[in-house]
């Protein structure tokens, strides 16, 4: 009915012209009436609790001049007086805050309210609160996200809902601090300017620079000298921590581990991932959970702005999933200080970029070049000093990015066109991804949208060498899809191949194009060795040393190694050639066996068939070069590898028989010493016997187990 209202009074405004005098002019009255037409509204639903005083304050100035206006003969309710004085009362009401220490009136609220992040809300406010049974509540948690996602947002949302179930006796597990301290390392901040409407960035007052500054800031608000026998519960908040020092927040965090009670918990903002006990990163919006924002936002915040689904898109496109620009958009078209096409014009960096390539010129200033700036120019400025000592292969990287005009790139590629080795490249890619440069989805890696302008702007190459450069990245492409398109067809052709691809998880397309051709090389070896060649063996070795090297350069899979491995115990058990290769045998079984194990990236091999016979194979090596007890480890690893899937084929079978000859192998070396592996011996001989009969080609290894054993046994009788 409220909306009605005011419809109506648009509808005859010059019926209502004394009426906007009261507020200036009519344009100021509709602002204020929309705002009171939110609050009622806000008021009726059934879960709210509460106005902010951005509400409030002017709802009730508003209401108590439109009172003061009307004739007596409209209050029929509630006379005049009784609401002027319940008005006044709300007026003059003084705001008990239930926290004895804060400093809530230096936090930065903004006049936006806070949408779409309920899931993140709640996830906090139970890392403060503790879950209900837990014997200790976490220490440390650290938000973190690129520049403008909303982070400092979400932490002072949580506050406030926290003081809120204070106040309605509602808190988690009866929670209620003696303290919520709010301190900023933050030195600039985007907005809007007042005079043309654009988005800028601008210096603000930052807080604390150091460890000293921050913990003076705790101790003097607290009106305490040190943390010695302090012990009540509350939060301290630390914000923007990116923006210190890399040597200070190493402080700030030995600090916060060791230096403080356990009761006092820390929530920490950084445009970085940190190491703390808890570290989540907070997104941005995009697709349609940014449709979903846009029109709650829109809602939320009473904003004049009616937009189609094509415009919503075309700003979602604009905004890159930052929330920050997302906003700063929303309010300038809500104050028609901008228009779509504007913005369009504003953000025009996404072709400006491209045309470089031709001139190579510098951008034209716009939003893109202000909010770049804003998010990555102290990022740029630590990451350098990490990359201190080998900035040459950072800024190589960075080039490749420069110049590709992908979605992404793979590792591999990288490798090749930086021409350094997989670990050195992947330690340089996870850490830009730790800094937000950079975003890792599969195998590919690409630039943070905003990211891109600043890239471009310090690390786009000369002519000569972006030519040079982008010559590559195509050729790279090309040959890759060809040897993909090969891949293909040997997959449908070759049944075991695409097993193997999906055992080892081998996904990337430049893995399995490295695995695929040590697989054939693994037939080929094979082939020729059965026909005693030294000549044809000679020759597969050395294409088994370059592709192996030239593999191993460009990926960290372990199959490459395993693969290597094998084909050089075909080549040494050949005998057609002089040398031996037991030491690279033993080094490839044992890297790859330690890579599945510690690399998070290929742990899920360990739940295959492919990874028990891996133990199994090299357990089997071991024991023909009489490293029996080594050879033990990795046949009961395999063992139990196959039992956990309840795997129980020829391939289980004969890693089990092997097993119990290996242990009758080390007993015999020191019978007196080792009985007990005679016994282990006997048992997995027992264990063969009920399925001796489905043994099938395992028959053969059981039934040499089975009479070494019994040979013994008749001795001990």
């Amino acid at each position: 009915m409220v909306g009605h209202l005011n419809i109506v009074t648009f509808a005859f405004q010059n019926l209502f012209a004394d009426l906007y005098l009261l507020f200036g002019e009519y344009h100021d009255y509709c602002v204020l009436a929309e705002k009171y037409r939110y609050a009622r509204n806000k008021l009726d639903h059934p879960d709210c609790k509460t106005l902010e005083d951005t509400d409030l304050i002017p709802v009730l100035a508003f209401t108590k001049d439109i009172i003061n206006f009307l004739d007596n003969g409209y209050f029929s309710r509630k006379t005049k007086e009784q609401l002027l004085v319940e008005i006044s009362v709300l007026q003059n009401r003084k705001i008990e805050i239930p926290v004895k220490c804060h400093n809530f009136s230096s936090m930065p609220y903004t006049e936006s309210r806070i949408v779409c992040r309920e899931n993140e809300i709640e996830r906090l406010k139970k890392f403060i609160c503790g879950n209900p049974g837990d014997l200790r509540k976490q220490h440390s948690c650290c938000v973190y996200g690129y520049g403008g996602v909303g982070k400092t947002a979400l932490v002072l949302e949580v506050v406030k809902r926290i003081v809120q179930d204070i106040w309605d006796e509602n808190t988690l597990n009866d929670y209620l601090p003696s303290y919520i301290l709010f301190f900023s390392a933050k030195k600039q901040k985007l907005e809007i300017a007042s005079a043309n409407g654009r988005i800028i960035e601008s210096p603000i007052h930052k807080r604390f620079e150091n460890l000293d500054d921050l913990r003076n800031l705790i101790l003097n608000n607290l009106q305490i000298s040190d943390f010695k026998n302090f012990h009540d519960e509350g939060i301290i908040i630390v914000d923007n921590l990116e923006a210190i020092s890399e040597d200070e927040r190493i402080n700030i965090k030995h600090f916060i581990d060791a230096q403080t009670p356990a009761e006092m918990q820390f929530l920490l903002t950084s445009r970085n991932s940190e190491d703390y006990e808890v570290n989540f990163k907070l997104s941005g919006f995009e697709k349609e959970s940014g449709i979903t924002f846009v029109k709650e936002y829109i809602s939320e915040n009473c904003l004049d702005l009616n937009l189609d689904a094509c415009e919503i898109e075309e700003l979602l496109t604009l905004a890159k999933g930052n929330t920050l620009v997302l906003v700063l958009c929303l309010r300038r078209l809500s104050q028609n200080l901008s228009s779509i096409s504007g913005l369009q014009t504003e953000f025009s960096s996404i072709n400006a970029w491209k045309n470089i390539r031709n001139g190579l010129k510098r951008f034209p200033g716009n939003a893109y070049e202000v909010i770049s700036e804003f998010m990555f120019k102290d990022t740029f400025e630590e990451i350098e000093k990490v990359f201190s000592n080998d900035c040459e292969l950072f800024y190589r990287i960075l080039k490749i990015f420069a110049v590709s005009q992908n979605d992404g790139i793979d590792l591999n590629t990288i490798c090749l066109l930086s021409n350094e080795p997989y670990p050195r490249v992947e330690a340089v890619a996870d850490t830009l991804c730790n800094y937000l440069i950079l975003e890792k989805s599969g195998d590919q890696y690409s630039l943070n949208n905003f990211a891109e302008k600043y890239i471009i702007n310090r690390f786009m190459p000369d002519a000569t060498t972006f030519d040079s450069v982008s010559t590559e990245i195509r050729q790279r492409e090309t040959q890759v899809q060809q040897e993909l398109d090969e891949l293909n067809r040997d997959i449908n052709s070759r049944n075991e191949l695409a097993k193997i691809l999906n055992d080892w998880h081998i996904v990337s397309g430049s893995d399995r194009i490295a695995a695929a051709r040590l697989y054939r090389l693994y037939g080929e070896a094979d082939y020729e060795c059965k026909k005693d060649s030294r000549f044809k063996a000679q020759s597969i070795l050395e294409d088994v040393i370059r592709e192996s090297k030239n593999a191993e350069a460009i990926t960290a899979h372990p199959y490459i190694k395993f693969q290597k491995s094998r084909i050089l115990q075909v080549i040494d058990r050949a005998g057609v050639l002089p040398e031996r290769h037991t030491d690279e045998i033993i080094d490839g079984f044992r890297n790859a066996i330690f890579v599945i194990k510690t690399v998070e990236q290929f742990s899920d091999i360990q739940n295959t068939k492919s990874y028990a016979s891996l133990l199994w194979l090299f357990g089997q090596y071991l024991a023909e070069i009489n490293k029996n007890l080594e050879a033990i480890r990795y046949l009961e690893e395999g063992v139990d590898a196959f039992e956990a899937m309840k795997i129980f084929d020829k391939e289980y079978y004969q890693c089990l028989s092997k097993l119990g000859s290996v242990y009758l192998d080390y007993f015999e070396e020191d019978k007196l010493a080792r009985t007990k592996y005679l016994v282990l011996a006997r048992t997995i001989n027992k264990k063969l016997q009920p399925s001796f009969k489905n043994l099938g080609e395992s028959k053969v290894f059981a039934t040499m187990l089975r009479k070494r054993v019994e040979k013994y046994n008749k001795l001990s009788v």
